[in-house]
């Protein structure tokens, strides 16, 4: 496995070796599956030309002119073999959707607070039919990336936004549009003290192996395909030994392919001199996507290294076979989207109640003291206050209220108002008032309203982990409901009203702005490591009808599976939701990881119907990487898996003793965490 990037000062003949070496190590990876073997077949078939043409995508002219159009790319295709032309937005921003609307593709806290991959593969199918309509055939799907982050969007544990984006990745792949999977660092949910991960020094994919690049293996396999981004959160070649851990310790047949600049390793380029090319190709960059601007390392450079035989052929076979099987992994070389769509404009989809399902399943209520949610219209109106930027999704969600049968009113609050006197009349004789507020601006306003006698509840609608809670104490109900869309205002009146019972749980940990000192990143494994109890911590989320009782947790080993079983009742009157979670902590004389998140199942319990479960757990989770080997070791000793209702509630445990082992890194085709309904 190559173990370091390499640069400019490195002696010519050891790079020429090492590309050879990598060349012939990726052959064999690509072909080693039946995808890869269609690849392989296909790009021997390709002229040299037609080989390094198809390295990169470029920008689309657009008709009639001179001009490009704007963020869109595309990859050139090979018609004389009848490889289509593909197009796909560039991937240097936040993915937005194919109509330009300026909001960001997905909810992606709010999907990822689910917990239920039906619900992320049903995100995927829409999306990719979207993208169809508009002719694009290729997709980013942030939310796992290679570097670390403290927070991307898809939250905050590899194996929970791993499989989420997995199954966005399968609903893309089932309307042929190919997955991407990688970050940007617009989509970085940064902490309240400006503390971002150290990106500028390069890092080893073997140290990555159980952090980010967890996360991604983890979407390969449950999307069982795609692609994989280098280059958004820092330039490509910020991890070194990428090629190695992709396609020698996986055995991953598809591409690595590089954001606009991404594959630059720093600096710029210069004229003739093909020492990016050289670093992009070793770094493992096999596509690079180029925008109006952005340098272009795998042109004309690398024109010039093949004709210097510094690049050999076989180098740039490799590439395209990589490129070539993840296309075929998609059918989009099979199933090309029509452009005439995006040449004549796009009828808008049918109505889908997705974004509001998913705000139904991804609100969670983290307080409810003297039970005020659900509100009851026996007990009187509701007074909704907010600040004037919530006017409208107030009276978007009070509409919905008084569907439910709740005398609603809705009064705004001046900015800036919340000392004493300040707040509208009607708060002093409000016996329930609902707040909606985005920002940790409305904390004196809330202070100030509880102070009044009221039974007061909060609807927190941004997605902002370390939103601070002042009040917390002094308020009865808070649920954190997410960035607002006004397609969720149906979906948060039934939960408000008691249509529908919350389910959601957190994918990240609400921290209220506080870490211990010397915390780099702001996850639960950090708060573990510090010792330290959060404001609510990851996986926490509660019921407004009921609770549930976890029993009888075994736990056996099958090869490099365990395999964990327990029983879910409902000792209450209705249905619940339930997101059982397991967590894997290693024997404490060991150095190892935290514990982590190791396998969950969304599903309802019905009162007096308890629910046996079995799921799987991978034994790559309970080990270290083992960067000789390329495989993961587990070393011998007593393992404890927990069970709860989040990564501090575990309530029932087991230990199971495992012999020293080796656990390959292979991707395998694995099963998404199932939703079970009764």
């Amino acid at each position: 496995m190559m173990k370091h990037a390499l640069t400019g000062s490195v002696p010519f003949l050891l790079m020429a070796g090492l590309l050879c070496v990598i060349a012939a190590h990726a052959a064999v990876a690509a072909a080693a599956s039946p995808t890869g073997s269609r690849a392989a077949d296909m790009a021997a078939r390709l002229q040299p030309a037609e080989q390094q043409a198809v390295l990169q995508a470029r920008p689309v002219p657009a008709a009639g002119g001179d001009e490009t159009t704007p963020g869109l790319l595309a990859w050139p295709g090979v018609p004389r073999l009848g490889l289509p032309v593909l197009r796909m937005p560039t991937f240097a921003t936040p993915v937005q959707p194919g109509d330009a609307s300026p909001r960001p593709m997905l909810p992606w806290l709010a999907l990822a607070a689910t917990w239920d991959p039906d619900l992320a593969r049903r995100a995927g199918v829409a999306r990719a039919r979207s993208e169809w309509l508009h002719g694009r055939a290729v997709l980013r799907v942030g939310g796992v990336d290679t570097l670390p982050s403290g927070r991307l969007q898809g939250g905050e544990d590899q194996v929970l936004a791993g499989s989420m984006a997995g199954m966005i990745g399968a609903g893309l792949l089932s309307g042929h549009v190919l997955p991407v999977f990688g970050s940007v660092a617009r989509e970085e949910q940064v902490r309240a003290d400006g503390a971002t991960p150290e990106r500028s020094a390069p890092v080893k994919a073997s140290d990555l192996a159980a952090h980010s690049l967890l996360g991604v293996a983890t979407a390969l396999e449950v999307a069982h395909g795609g692609a994989m981004l280098c280059g958004g959160m820092a330039p490509c070649a910020g991890v070194t030994g990428l090629a190695g851990m992709v396609h020698e310790a996986w055995h991953f047949p598809g591409m690595i392919m590089a954001v606009p600049g991404g594959a630059l390793a720093g600096g710029a380029a210069h004229g003739t001199d093909t020492a990016p090319a050289l670093n992009a190709i070793a770094t493992g960059v096999d596509m690079e996507q180029v925008s109006p601007g952005s340098p272009d390392v795998l042109g004309e450079m690398l024109r010039k290294a093949v004709r210097d035989g510094d690049v050999k052929p076989a180098q740039v076979q490799a590439m395209v076979t990589h490129i070539l099987a993840s296309f075929y992994m998609a059918g989009s070389l099979d199933h090309p989207p029509p452009f005439a769509a995006a040449r004549t404009g796009v009828q808008p989809p049918p109505t889908d109640t997705l974004l509001g399902d998913v705000e139904a399943e991804g609100a969670v209520l983290l307080q409810n003291e003297n039970r005020v949610l659900p509100f009851d219209p026996a007990l009187g109106p509701v007074l909704v206050l907010v600040h004037p930027a919530m006017r409208g999704p107030a009276d978007l969600l009070a509409e919905g209220l008084r569907h439910a049968g709740l005398t609603v009113t809705v009064v705004t609050a001046p900015d800036g108002a919340g000392a004493t006197g300040t707040l509208p009349p009607a708060c002093a004789q409000a016996a329930r008032t609902l707040v909606l507020s985005a920002s940790n601006d409305d904390n004196r306003m809330i202070t100030t309203l509880a102070e009044l006698g009221g039974h007061v509840a909060v609807v927190l609608t941004a997605d902002d982990p370390d939103r601070q809670m002042p009040w917390l104490d002094a308020v009865d109900s808070v649920v954190q409901g997410w960035a607002w869309r006004d397609e969720y205002a149906p979906a948060l009146s039934a939960l408000l009203s008691g249509q529908q019972d919350f389910s959601g749980h957190l994918p990240v940990t609400l921290t209220g702005g506080l870490y211990p000192p010397g915390m780099v990143d702001a996850n639960y494994r950090a708060f573990e490591r510090a010792q330290v109890v959060p404001l609510f911590p990851f996986g926490y989320g509660l019921s407004a009808r009921g609770r549930l009782a976890l029993s009888e947790l075994h736990v056996v080993r099958e090869g490099n599976h365990l395999t964990a079983s327990f029983t879910l009742s409902n000792p209450g009157t209705a249905a619940v939701r339930a997101v059982p979670q397991l967590y894997v902590e290693t024997p404490p004389d060991l150095p190892g990881n935290p514990r982590r998140l190791a396998a969950w199942r969304s599903v309802m319990v019905v009162p007096g119907h308890p629910v046996r479960l079995s799921v799987p757990v991978s034994l790559r989770l309970a080990g270290q990487w083992n960067a000789t080997g390329g495989n993961w070791a587990v070393a011998g000793g007593d393992y404890t898996l927990s069970l709860g209702f989040s990564s501090v509630m575990l309530v029932r445990h087991a230990t199971l003793h495992l012999p020293a082992l080796h656990v390959p890194a292979t991707l395998e085709n694995q099963p998404a965490p199932v939703v079970t309904a009764e």
